[in-house]
């Protein structure tokens, strides 16, 4: 039998916060509740996956399950960790992660669609029509996992005043830490089984959450206590040798000193390693190399040259790949290829290996950017009714081919040398000054870029960088009433750029427009989501602007290029690390009645037709999918 909660409100004194409803759990058995427990979320494992029932009370799928205590999840972490010979050390956890005192009013109920939501990994079951409450996650990474305070070592390291101390000259230590991106996630939840809904529909989920959230407050809600753990595979191990020996030697022994070999980087890696390392498929690797060595041997042989020394661009494509997915330094990821060996001194050789790596990293993006025209284009007329049909399926907004924003690429330092190329000032409320390229993009219902802009003006706003895009004069034109974009409030509205209303008195129809409009608008936070995520050396350039630039435009059209390409499920094995809020601040607003002035005749009449005719969404549940590509 399983155990149950049985959730009773406690009334609080005056002196708390008022109508704060504070939930005691009480373990008692509910035999109701174990014949409601829908049987087909449950998996059958096979024989091969025997050992991982040991770690679960239901197991969902082979390094997937869950327990229902959190001893029990304690004793999986220690059993595992025992097993594999390997050691996770706690990232962070939740304040109500464990916990059996929670209060009822600071949980939101969800359907796991709504966990995409939360600043949380996403790894509860699929959907079965069961509402829960989410006490807390709790996420452990590998002991060779990610240095986060490599920056802080190395400024530490840099500002040490060595003859002021009169200290032997130390090099700078060696960290353990090779980017391993093996972790367990664990998610405590309390499911309610009782309200369960019939049809996955908005307004039955809604109805039930109702429900729920008043038997909560009474006191009267009876759920279950489940603790989901997903496990990592041992293929998700790299960078180290598992078998490694991270214990202290004891007083008076000699300390052995064992260095964490690093794997080669090159074509050879099994699938996962490689996708974890060079964020595409082997399979896609492949199809850049040939494509640049077909245009490589067109220009040959136009030229009247001799068609030799292919095999190098398999060489420069891996640097590249690494380069824009990776976090390292240049110094560190040269280090990792065989590019030239030099007999000269240590320094001379490092600056020498540096240079053509960066050269590499060069040649591959001109390589890409020359590809623009056959990946990174508008949709055609035919092509915008069929998205825009789409993307009413699944938002409920009419006519729109696409969403556009724009999102501002962090620059470490200002390293200019080209004047042409200025960065952008970012305006932080702390008062530091940052610096930015600025990446305009119209994004389809697949993902993809259809258009981009980069700009880095040092003070402008991103009106002022619509108008010197290519996306402004072209969206001027297109005076149909079938199709448009989508655009936040910052952006002029015309009949071709639906903006939402921004008035705070508005009617049940305006704002199921906005409603509508938000929820098809998640195109363009899911598109720059995932090209950040892929390529985490965007999150943050340290190199010169004019090179930055050419990194951004090509990293792009690679980022189509993937989509177009790679399998759906490939993103699946892709962790979405990075959060689009970070997007949202440090730019130069402009104030709505300047924004009003930009506006084009006749984009308030379609906005007021469009608001008539706009009627509320209720998703089907074949169309809806957890995937990330989509904007759920």
């Amino acid at each position: 039998m399983e155990e149950s909660i049985t959730c009773s409100v406690k009334e609080e004194d005056d002196s708390e916060l008022e109508d704060e409803a504070v939930i005691n759990a009480e373990i008692i058995v509910d035999p109701e509740i174990v014949s409601s427990v829908p049987e087909n979320t449950i998996e059958v494992c096979n024989s091969s996956s025997a050992a991982y029932n040991e770690y679960f009370d239901v197991t969902l799928k082979k390094t997937f399950g869950y327990v229902r205590t959190i001893d029990k999840a304690n004793d999986t972490l220690k059993l595992f960790q025992e097993r594999t010979a390997s050691r996770f050390v706690c990232y962070k956890v939740q304040r109500g992660f464990g916990r059996d005192d929670w209060c009822a009013k600071k949980h939101k109920i969800l359907w796991h669609q709504d966990e995409q939501k939360i600043k949380t990994e996403n790894y509860t079951p699929m959907y079965d029509g069961i509402p829960y409450i989410l006490l807390g996650s709790k996420l452990l990474e590998c002991q060779y996992g990610f240095d986060r305070n490599m920056y802080q070592k190395q400024k530490h390291y840099a500002n040490r005043n060595v003859e002021k101390l009169k200290i032997k000259d130390r090099r700078l230590p060696v960290s353990k830490k090779v980017n391993c991106p093996a972790r367990i996630v664990m998610k405590d939840i309390i499911k309610f089984p009782q309200y369960k809904v019939d049809k996955h529909t908005i307004g039955s989920r809604r109805l039930k959450s109702m429900l729920l959230r008043w038997a909560l407050e009474k006191g009267q809600a009876n759920g279950e206590r489940r603790i989901y753990i997903q496990l990592p595979d041992e293929n998700d191990h790299c960078n180290h040798s598992q078998a490694l020996s991270t214990r202290r030697a004891k007083r008076g022994q000699k300390m052995i000193k064992t260095e964490t070999p690093l794997v080669n980087l090159d074509a050879s890696l099994n699938d996962p390693v490689f996708f974890q390392n060079f964020r595409v498929t082997k399979e896609l690797y492949q199809l850049l190399v040939s494509e640049w060595q077909r245009a490589e041997v067109e220009r040959l042989v136009a030229a009247g040259a001799e068609v030799a020394g292919l095999e190098q661009y398999e060489h420069h494509v891996l640097v590249a790949l690494y380069h824009l997915g990776s976090t390292d330094n240049v110094s560190t990821a040269a280090g990792r290829f065989k590019i030239r060996t030099a007999d000269h001194l240590k320094s001379v050789a490092t600056e020498y290996q540096t240079a053509d790596y960066l050269k590499s990293v060069e040649r591959f993006c001109d390589f890409l950017i020359s590809q623009e025209n056959k990946y990174l284009s508008l949709p055609s007329p035919e092509e915008r009714i069929t998205i825009s049909e789409v993307i009413k399926q699944e938002s409920g907004f009419p006519g729109a081919f696409g969403a556009m924003d724009a999102a501002l690429i962090h620059l470490q330092t200002q390293k200019d040398g080209h004047e042409h190329f200025l960065p952008y000032d970012v305006r932080t409320s702390s008062g530091s000054q940052i610096y930015a390229l600025v990446l305009q993009f119209i994004a389809d219902h697949r993902l993809l870029f259809r258009n981009i802009h980069l700009d880095a003006p040092k003070t402008g706003t991103r009106i002022k960088i619509f108008q010197e895009s290519e996306a402004w004069m072209t969206l001027q034109s297109l005076t149909s009433a079938e199709t448009h974009v989508l655009a936040p409030a910052v952006y002029p509205l015309a009949p071709a750029i639906m903006t939402p209303y921004t008035s705070h008195d508005l009617s049940y129809q305006e704002a199921l427009y906005n409603t509508n409009h938000h929820e098809a608008l998640k195109l363009a936070t899911g598109t720059i989501s995932l090209f950040k995520s892929r390529f985490r050396r965007l999150q943050l350039l340290d190199g010169d602007v004019y090179l930055s630039r050419r990194m951004v435009y090509a990293a792009c059209i690679l980022h189509n290029i993937a989509l177009l390409h790679e399998p759906d499920n490939v993103l699946d094995n892709l962790p979405l690390n990075y959060q689009s809020e970070s997007d949202k601040t440090g730019w130069h607003e402009m104030e709505e009645e300047v924004v009003a002035e930009f506006g084009i005749l006749g984009g308030e009449e379609k906005r007021h037709y469009l608001t008539t005719v706009m009627t509320p969404h209720t998703p089907s549940s074949d169309n809806f999918s957890p995937h990330p590509r989509t904007y759920h």
